[in-house]
C-alpha cells in the first residue's frame, strides 16, 4: 500500500472528483415604473439586488495512486489499469436457497460454509453480536436477469456472508463471497492486486491492500481472492471502519491481516464441490422482535439461552434446539429465535422473542377486542397476582401467490405474550399451514412463562 505523500513518481495517479453544488437565486432587478408609464422626474437608476446562496461543501473521493509500468510478485506480466468506469443495472429473481440454476448450493450448504468460516477466524477475533444474516450466514444466490452470458459470469451466482469483526481495539466489516465459475484465472492488472500466490493444491490467490478517501477520511481495505481448481471463486474483504457505535471510526488497521484472509479463502468447506456433512440443518427461520426494545446485550442473551435450553421439548421434533437468541435486525431491538417443528400433524414454525423496557399492556387493547374463538382473530388477556399480564392471540390467514395456478394457503398462528412488571416481554408463536395444527396455547404459555426468562 502506498501513500501519495511518499514522493514516488507515478505514471497513473488517482482521480479526485470535486462536485460543487451551488444554488443561485435568480437576480431580482427592481425598476420603478416597470409596469407603469415612466415619471419625468426620475433621473437616478434604481438599485440592483442580487441574492446568491453559498456553495455547498465540496465532495471528494480519492483512491490510492496506481503505478504503471510495474511488476507484481507472482505475476509473469502485468496489464495496464482500466479507467474504472462502468455501470451495470439489472434485476433478478430470488429462489431462496433452492435456486435450480445453482444446484451446488442449498440451505444446508450455506450452514456448513458458515460454520467452517467461523471456525477459521483467529481465536482472538470475535464477531459483533448481531442477527444471523450479519453473522457470516451465507445468503441465497441472487440470479441476475442479464442479457448475456458474459454479464452473468461477471455479476451472477454469488452467495455472500457479512459480519463485523472486533479484535482488541480494532474493528471492521468482513464479507465473504463464493460462486462457481468456468472462467480462467484473470490476468494481473496494475492496481487490482499487490501479489499473486499459488497454493500447494494449485489454488491461485490474489491479495491486495489499498485505501480510499472520502472528504479526507481514509478507509483501509484488505482482500484475498481465490481461484480454486474446482472452479470455486472465493473472496474475503475487510476494512478498518468500526460502525458499532454509530458513525464510522477508522483505526487504519483492519481486524484481519492479509495472511488471515488467505487462510479464510483457503478453507476447503467453502468450495462449491465440498460435500455437506450428513445431518447439517438448513438455515434458521427468520424471526422478528419488538423494535422498540431496550438493547439486549450478548451476555444477557446467553443467560436467556441457558433458560431456553432447559425447557423440556423432547416430545417435539425440531430442526435445532432452543437456546440461540440473536438480535432480530441490524438496529437496537429485541432478540429472537425460530425453529422448525417437524412432528407429524404439527409441522410448524416455533418462535421465541424477548424484548426489554416494554409498557404494561391494557386489559383489553382497543385494537384487539376479544372475539369468539371460532372467528379469524381471538384475543384473551388476564393478569396474575404479581402483575404479570398474559395475552393469547389466534389468527387465521389465507394467502395466494401472484403466479398463475398458485394454490391458496391457509395458516393458523397462535401467540402467547407474557409481559412482566419489570418490562420484559416474551412472545412465543406457533404458525402452521392447514391441515397441520400449531402448538396448543397451553404449551406456548408454558414456554413464555418459564422462570428466569426475564431481562
Amino acid at each position: 500500500m502506498s501513500d501519495p505523500g511518499s514522493g514516488t513518481s507515478r505514471a497513473v495517479t488517482a482521480w479526485t472528483y470535486g462536485l460543487s453544488f451551488v444554488a443561485i437565486t435568480a437576480c431580482g432587478v427592481i425598476v420603478s415604473g416597470l409596469l407603469h408609464d415612466p415619471e419625468p422626474d426620475l433621473t437616478t437608476a434604481p438599485p440592483t439586488i442580487t441574492t446568491t446562496a453559498p456553495p455547498a461543501e465540496e465532495y471528494t473521493y480519492v483512491t490510492e495512486p496506481v503505478t504503471y509500468p510495474t511488476t507484481i510478485p507472482g505475476c509473469e506480466s502485468v496489464e495496464p489499469p482500466g479507467d474504472g468506469a462502468g455501470f451495470l443495472s439489472f434485476s433478478g429473481s430470488d429462489f431462496g436457497y433452492d435456486n435450480p440454476a445453482y444446484p451446488w448450493f442449498s440451505g444446508p450448504k450455506a450452514v456448513a460454509m458458515t460454520a467452517a468460516a467461523v471456525r477459521a477466524l483467529p481465536d482472538d477475533a470475535e464477531m459483533v453480536f448481531a442477527s444471523p444474516r450479519q453473522s457470516l450466514l451465507f445468503g441465497p444466490i441472487h440470479d441476475p436477469a442479464v442479457e448475456n452470458d458474459a454479464d452473468r459470469a461477471r455479476f451472477g451466482g454469488f452467495t455472500t456472508a457479512y459480519a463485523t469483526i472486533r479484535r482488541g481495539e480494532d474493528a471492521g466489516a468482513l464479507s465473504l463471497s463464493v460462486r462457481a465459475s468456468t472462467a480462467p484465472v484473470p490476468p494481473c492488472v496494475a492496481g487490482r492486486l499487490d501479489e499473486r500466490r499459488v497454493l500447494d493444491d494449485g489454488t491461485v490467490v490474489d491479495v491486495d491492500e489499498t485505501w480510499s478517501e472520502t472528504n479526507g477520511v481514509r478507509t483501509v481495505f484488505r482482500s484475498a481472492q481465490a481461484y480454486a481448481p474446482d472452479g470455486s471463486e472465493i473472496s474475503a474483504h475487510t476494512d478498518d471502519a468500526d460502525t458499532t457505535a454509530g458513525d464510522p471510526v477508522h483505526s487504519g488497521r483492519p481486524p484481519l491481516t492479509v495472511d488471515e484472509l488467505v487462510a479464510l479463502v483457503s478453507v476447503p468447506e467453502l468450495r462449491v464441490s465440498a460435500p455437506v456433512p450428513p445431518g447439517t440443518p438448513t438455515v434458521p427461520e427468520s424471526c422478528s422482535a419488538p423494535s422498540d426494545s431496550e438493547p439486549i446485550d450478548e451476555a444477557t442473551a446467553a443467560r436467556l439461552d441457558k433458560v431456553l435450553a432447559g425447557i423440556p421439548v423432547t416430545d417435539l421434533a425440531v430442526d435445532r434446539p432452543l437456546g440461540a437468541l440473536r438480535p432480530a435486525g441490524s438496529g437496537d431491538g429485541g432478540v429472537c429465535q425460530a425453529v422448525h417443528v417437524t412432528t407429524p400433524g404439527s409441522e410448524s414454525t416455533l418462535t421465541v422473542a424477548v424484548a426489554a423496557g416494554q409498557p404494561r399492556p391494557s386489559a383489553t387493547p382497543d385494537d384487539e377486542a376479544p372475539t369468539p374463538t371460532t372467528g379469524s382473530r381471538f384475543v384473551e388477556t388476564r393478569e396474575l397476582p404479581d402483575g404479570t399480564v398474559i395475552q393469547r392471540r389466534e389468527y387465521i390467514l389465507t394467502t395466494q401467490g401472484l403466479a398463475a395456478g398458485s394454490v391458496p394457503v391457509t395458516s393458523t398462528t397462535r401467540t402467547v405474550t407474557v409481559t412482566r412488571p419489570s418490562g420484559t416481554r416474551v412472545d412465543v408463536t406457533s404458525r402452521a399451514d392447514i391441515p397441520d395444527e400449531p402448538l396448543p396455547m397451553e404449551r406456548l404459555e408454558q414456554i413464555a412463562s418459564t422462570p428466569g426468562l426475564e431481562v
